[in-house]
């Protein structure tokens, strides 16, 4: 027999979450004196304060802090068997939500969803695009179950969210063919060229930087672009010389347009690509064939 009440528990868990009476009162559509009577009474049960309360700021006591870990892992259990129950309506493990963030190169994504289609003909599949952040929020509240991204992303250990490296592929500099035939190797090359950079803080925008202080070059950058594909399409219209992915190039529409242009540098750059999961009590069958066989072979 259970000796308290889920619903207390679970307003409990709302409270402790928001660190707000009013705003979870308002998630779960009562009055802010009623949650607080319900609150009471959960303390009175324990016999424990779990909440500490100084004005408007609500923190955790040392018993509210143990409750509350247990609380999550039940509720995060049950967001789990609702998921694996709706997924039941037709078969379990029959749609995947995947995120893939927009440093990643296109050629990498259509791979991984090339796989997923191979792996099972019959998955519903979602694909989005959005900040890593808000990705990250949707893979802790299960709205996805997968990410693709260009770095690792650092979370505390409580958040039990996993960074898969899959590739470490070589950056390269691009050129159309037109224009390549005109510059000198580099990275001397790239004194005074026009270049085309990914956005700060793209981890590869730093890299450059580096590249350019450790080379004692001075490149005119006529463009800073965050969409990869926008990027290499004005490397190849001859815009500039463009660092880019070098399995984007190779898979790229454009690649019959692009040189890579020979660099004598010894700083190398390279891209890292990562497969971000939450781990679950109930695990995705199809997340787990992803993370054992998915590579990008460079």
């Amino acid at each position: 027999m259970i000796p308290f009440n889920f619903h207390h528990l679970y307003y409990f868990y709302m409270v402790a979450k928001e660190r707000s009476f009013s705003r979870a009162a308002r998630a779960l559509c009562i009055s802010q004196p009623s949650l607080s009577a319900q609150i009471r009474q959960f303390e009175s049960y324990w016999n424990f304060r779990l909440l500490d309360r100084e004005g408007r700021q609500i923190s955790l006591t040392e018993e509210g802090a143990l409750v509350f870990d247990s609380a999550k892992a039940i509720f995060d259990l049950a967001q789990e068997l609702a998921d694996g129950m709706s997924k039941q309506k037709y078969r379990i493990g029959s749609r995947i939500q995947l995120g893939v963030s927009s440093a990643v190169p296109k050629a990498i994504a259509d791979s991984l969803v090339r796989f997923i289609l191979e792996a099972d003909p019959q998955i519903h599949l979602t694909l989005r695009q959005d900040r890593i952040e808000t990705m990250i929020e949707d893979l802790m509240v299960h709205k996805l179950d997968l990410i693709l991204n260009d770095f690792s992303y650092p979370t505390s250990f409580e958040e039990n969210i996993q960074n898969h490296l899959i590739a470490t592929i070589p950056m390269v500099f691009c050129a159309n063919k037109k224009k390549a035939r005109k510059l000198r190797d580099l990275p001397q090359g790239l004194d005074g060229t026009p270049l085309i950079l990914p956005t700060a803080p793209d981890q590869t925008h730093h890299a450059v930087q580096n590249y350019i202080h450790a080379n004692k070059i001075k490149p005119r950058i006529v463009a800073e672009i965050q969409d990869l594909e926008v990027a290499r399409a004005l490397v190849a219209m001859g815009r500039g010389v463009g660092l880019l992915n070098s399995y984007a190039v190779a898979h790229s529409p454009e690649k019959d347009e692009l040189s890579v242009l020979r660099d004598h540098s010894r700083y190398k750059i390279t891209d890292t690509i990562y497969l971000i999961r939450r781990e679950r009590k109930i695990p995705h069958p199809l997340v787990t064939r992803i993370l054992k066989e998915f590579r990008i072979e460079v």
